[in-house]
């Protein structure tokens, strides 16, 4: 049940994030994400909520997109 959840992250993400993240090699870390939306002509705001992923390696895009609905929900790390 837990993937089904971390599934339906990825479509609340904004399309732009979805299609960077389409071109992410894994594993990945923070750093190299925002790397990648840089490359991809990300918006600033988009740059500053991937700012807010924790610092660590992620192995797939709901790795990711999990961390990122903790960013939008406001959930504290």
């Amino acid at each position: 049940m837990e993937t089904e959840n971390k599934a339906e992250y990825i479509s609340e993400l904004p399309v732009e994030i979805q299609k960077m993240l389409k071109n992410l090699n894994f594993p990945i870390d923070r750093n190299g994400i925002i790397e990648q939306a840089r490359k991809s002509k990300a918006i600033p705001d988009i740059l500053r909520e991937l700012g807010m992923l924790p610092d660590k390696k992620y192995n797939d895009i709901e790795d990711i997109a999990e961390e990122l609905h903790k960013v939008y929900m406001g959930v504290p790390v």
